[in-house]
């Protein structure tokens, strides 16, 4: 916009008022256009949602399908001995579990130091050694030690950098004793037990004589040897293990079993089990049943999903009495309200999810009958699963076609309208400034005419007095 001008200065004309009451009509088409604008960006934006709560509609269809519908319960009779978790793929039955041992971690500790600091390595002779920490036979991490950290901290702090598989602490034995190094495997099992080999000659070859005495860094050199229980038997043992690497033992309907884990998903079918204490000479039970409760859940998540769906639709689409919605009349949210309908009241298979408790009410809205249900589920189950994925199969399908066809076009042609509108927006402002500019030029050259012209006026009346003035003097 130009600079508006004063009141006129010569013609007492208030030219600002009537420049910016000019440009108010010309601005009128503009106007037009961005309410246009406005209507399109906001059913742009309500195509978004509409397609969001469709989107987490076809979401809720998942739990629905046969691979997850049916899920499957577990209880122990003591969860302080195992728990259990079971997917749909778990049968019913009911087992006798005891647990004899739980996996465990081996722990081993050096010989006391004298501080943390302390010295381990004795470098004077070879300025870098070698450490190599290998869990079971797993890939070995080489360890450098040289006068940058050579000592119980520095040494601790160099395996936890160098490896996750085996955690590195010092703690003070006593007050007046001194500090130990000591490494704990994370991973349970009798696979996992750790070897800590030493190169003090920095020549690539481990545990030669010389680097498995008690000296020097060979201080924590262990290779050790075993027996049935993990108890250590011989070996190099210039560590002391605290805690020996064994498998968890159990029974299971008689059957004797050992996993490297506590955590255990290769026995029973679809379960999982977690061994929690073998202190007890009890045998629990573990039972596994169908859980129609997840089912029920699963249903209902997805009435919700489909209501606010539909109900998104709904409030778009629909006028109220004397009001109209940002979508009133558009045809893609009514065959949206119609198509998730259909769905719903179809039959597949020749059974009706309406058997199965689901319908609508007199306003649209779906709910579920969860008596008619469990009914159903117990009359038989199988056909409930068969009924509910075939029709989550042919609501998916349909869904998509709106969220990946149908909303996408409308989005797309109110985007090439926005951005016609945009472009024809842009001429028009240009052709205001100009409009305004011209309006401008012209009252300001009428101001300075009208200078010119009273100007000239002022002089011809000076000279009528003049002459006025000598007329009447020549008369006296």
């Amino acid at each position: 916009m130009g600079v508006a001008l004063n009141t006129g200065i010569f013609s007492g004309l208030d030219t600002s008022k009537i420049i910016s009451d000019l440009m108010a009509l010309e601005r009128k088409p503009l106007e037009r256009l961005e309410v246009k604008k406005s209507s399109y960006e906001a059913k742009f934006s309500s195509y978004g949602t509409l397609s969001s709560s469709l989107s987490s509609l076809r979401s809720s269809l998942s739990s629905l399908k046969s691979s997850s519908f049916l899920s499957m319960s577990t209880t122990s009779s003591d969860t302080t001995v195992f728990t259990a978790t079971a997917t749909s793929s778990a049968s019913e039955g009911t087992y006798n579990i005891k647990v004899n041992n739980l996996a465990t971690s081996q722990s081993i500790y050096s010989e006391i130091f004298t501080s943390e600091d302390t010295e381990v390595a004795d470098l004077t002779t070879y300025s870098t050694q070698k450490l190599k920490i290998q869990v079971g036979t797993g890939n070995a991490t080489e360890i450098t030690i040289d006068s940058s950290n050579n000592t119980l901290t520095g040494i601790r702090d160099a395996i936890n950098s160098a490896t996750s598989e085996v955690n590195a602490s010092v703690v003070q034995d006593s007050p007046t004793t001194g500090y130990r190094l000591i490494l704990t495997v994370d991973s349970p099992g009798s696979s996992s037990r750790v070897t800590v080999s030493v190169d003090e000659d920095n020549d690539g070859t481990y545990e030669e004589s010389a680097e498995t005495d008690t000296t020097g860094l060979s201080k924590l050199a262990f290779n050790a040897t075993y027996d049935a229980s993990g108890a250590v038997t011989g070996g190099t043992t210039n560590m002391t293990q605290s805690q020996a690497a064994v498998d968890a033992s159990l029974t299971v309907d008689g059957l004797s079993l050992t996993r490297s884990s506590n955590t255990i998903s290769d026995i029973i079918t679809g379960v999982t089990l977690t061994l929690l204490d073998d202190s007890g000479t009890a045998t629990p039970t573990l039972s596994i049943a169908k859980d129609f409760s997840a089912i029920t859940d699963n249903v209902n998540a997805f009435v919700t999903a489909y209501n606010s769906a539909a109900g998104v639709a709904r409030a778009l689409s629909t006028s109220a009495e004397g009001q109209s919605t940002v979508l009133s009349g558009d045809s893609t949210a009514r065959s949206i309200i119609s198509g998730l309908r259909s769905e719903i009241t179809n039959s597949y298979n020749g059974k009706s999810v309406a058997s199965l408790g689901l319908s609508h009410d007199t306003e649209g809205v779906l709910y579920l009958d969860s008596t008619i249900l469990q009914n159903a589920l117990n009359n038989d189950v199988q056909e409930v699963i068969d009924t509910f994925d075939s029709m989550a199969t042919s609501l998916k399908a349909t869904v998509n076609n709106y969220t990946d066809y149908m909303i996408p076009a409308r989005k797309s042609g109110l985007t090439t309208s926005i951005d016609r509108i945009d472009d024809r927006m842009l001429s028009l402002e240009r052709s205001l400034l100009l409009k305004e500019e011209s309006l401008q030029q012209k009252f300001t050259a009428m101001e300075s005419l009208l200078g010119q012209l009273q100007q000239s006026g002022d002089f011809l009346a000076q000279q009528m007095e003049s002459m006025q003035f000598l007329a009447s003097g020549r008369k006296s």
